[in-house]
């Protein structure tokens, strides 16, 4: 028996959800793996030590960021492969993921505008934490690195003892090496929060096309149990033996591919 028109929908509908949904693992299982980058960042550069104290120090509010998106990244993910492994059932999670992933995106843009506003003022911002809340450690790594004196000169809140404020000829400050120092990492935050945000659009994108797919495949799964239902009661009178055993034949299930089952 040939297949009919109504299972030809259904056949072809299926195999463009099967696309669908290894595109939607995908990014899924990447998603997953952002997360984890995003909080072991997060974790390793708030070690109260050394140089992760001194990026701590300079992008701590960048780097407490982080952390939080790894987490939500993780539990989205979690979220997406729950509903990967039933969508058609999981249509209400699966528009739970769509929003979760849109909040987060919005999120690390707001984060990343926040940043880039900060730049805008780098200087005074910076000047404040080199006079009133940086340690004389800090302090230190960065005249030494700078070979420099105070922040905007050896009579700006200097820490003494570093070699090079005991060395009378360094009249200029650390400014500029604090600034370069804070932009430079400032890059590296910028780019994992547009790599995090590509993952999260694409996650969103087919998380929308697959629930899209889903409720088509729902629609022509309800059409063919109507028109099932419509052939078996025109036969259900007085049929004749050959459309009795034509119609039992309609009735049996069928696969993904519209093939009666045995």
């Amino acid at each position: 028996m040939t297949l009919g028109p109504l299972n030809k929908k259904v056949a072809e509908q299926s195999q463009i959800q099967k696309n669908v949904m290894r595109a939607y693992i995908c990014f899924t299982i990447i998603l997953f793996f952002c997360g984890i980058a995003a909080t072991a960042v997060g974790i390793f550069y708030n070690k109260p030590s050394g140089e992760a104290l001194r990026m701590t120090t300079v992008t701590a509010s960048s780097l407490r960021s982080y952390i939080f998106i790894g987490i939500y990244l993780i539990i989205c993910s979690l979220v997406g492969t729950l509903v990967s492994l039933a969508p058609l059932k999981r249509k209400s999670l699966l528009r739970v993921f769509i929003g979760a992933m849109c909040l987060i995106i919005i999120i690390m843009l707001c984060i990343s505008l926040w940043l880039w506003t900060r730049t805008l003022n780098i200087n005074s911002i910076y000047g404040k934490y080199w006079r009133n809340e940086w340690s004389d450690a800090i302090k230190d790594a960065f005249q030494k690195d700078g070979n420099c004196c105070g922040f905007l000169s050896r009579n700006d809140s200097p820490y003494t003892s570093s070699p090079s404020c005991q060395n009378t000829s360094i009249d200029y400050g650390c400014m500029y090496t604090v600034i370069f120092y804070a932009m430079h990492h400032h890059r590296y935050i910028y780019a994992g929060l547009i790599v995090f945000m590509l993952m999260g659009l694409g996650s969103m994108v087919t998380g929308i096309i697959l629930s899209i797919q889903c409720s088509n495949e729902e629609r022509l799964k309800w059409a063919q149990t109507q028109y099932l239902a419509k052939k078996a009661k025109r036969y259900q009178d007085t049929p004749d033996d050959d459309s009795a055993i034509y119609s039992m034949h309609e009735l049996q299930p069928t696969n993904s591919r519209g093939r009666h089952r045995n």
